[in-house]
Order: C-alpha cells, then structure tokens, then sequence
C-alpha cells in the first residue's frame, strides 16, 4: 500500500512534468528564425521552417495584382522572390528596410504570411543646420 504523501508526491511530479512538456513545447512552436536573405540561403536545413527574412526591397520589384503582392528582397548579395496575400504596410516601399515572415516553396518564392517595415537603426537630423 503507497502512503498518501508519497501519492500526492507522485501526483505533483506528473502534473509540474506536464506542465513544463506543454510551455516547452509551446514556445518551440512559437520560435521563428529571424536571418537575412544570404544567412537564410546558407542554411537549407531551414527551407521547410517558418522564418523571419530581412532584407531590402528590390527597386522596380514590387508588382501588386488581385490583392496579392509580389517583390524581391535583398541584403546586397543574396535575393529571393516573395509574394504575400494582403495589405502592405504604410511605410512598405521600394529600397526600404522589411521583415518578411512566412515559408519557401518549392519554386523558391517566400510566401509570406507577414510583412513589416523596419527603419534603419541609425538616426538623422532632418536639418543638422538648426
């Protein structure tokens, strides 16, 4: 016969076990690689995974149709095409910064699911004069 303690010891173990199998699993489903075009291009183990892309926006990429957006990102070396289904951000715009989240498919388009305008990190005045 198992005493009470020992029971209710048991019963705590299974449930912080269980508890812990489901927030690490969790936040596994939830991790997103965050590479640029030419790190991306570098890791083909990724091509399956969901993935955070950034890059720049090709100059005279951009081409929009039927709700659907297509263009071409690039760090200066690698380039890939992307085609998103919806609203572009505001700030989206050729020769900008973007984070494009999504997959790759079989063609080698990115089909994002995700569009964000980024800004460079640095900061400029707009009149250093003043």
């Amino acid at each position: 016969m198992i005493p009470a303690r020992r029971k209710l010891f048991v019963g705590a173990v299974i449930i912080v076990l269980g508890l812990a199998f489901a927030a690490y699993h969790g936040a596994r489903s939830s991790m997103v690689y965050y590479l640029t075009t030419t790190e991306f291009a570098g890791r083909p183990e990724l091509r399956a995974a969901r993935v955070r892309i950034a890059g720049r926006v090709v100059e005279g990429s951009v081409v929009k149709a039927d709700g659907e957006s297509r263009f071409a990102i690039t760090d200066g070396t690698t380039r890939y095409n992307v085609r998103f289904r919806g609203p572009l951000p505001d700030l989206f715009a050729e020769g900008k910064n973007v984070l494009v989240e999504g997959r790759l498919d079989g063609d080698g388009i990115l089909l994002a699911s995700q569009v964000i305008s980024t800004h460079p990190v640095e900061y400029k005045e707009k009149h250093p004069e003043r």
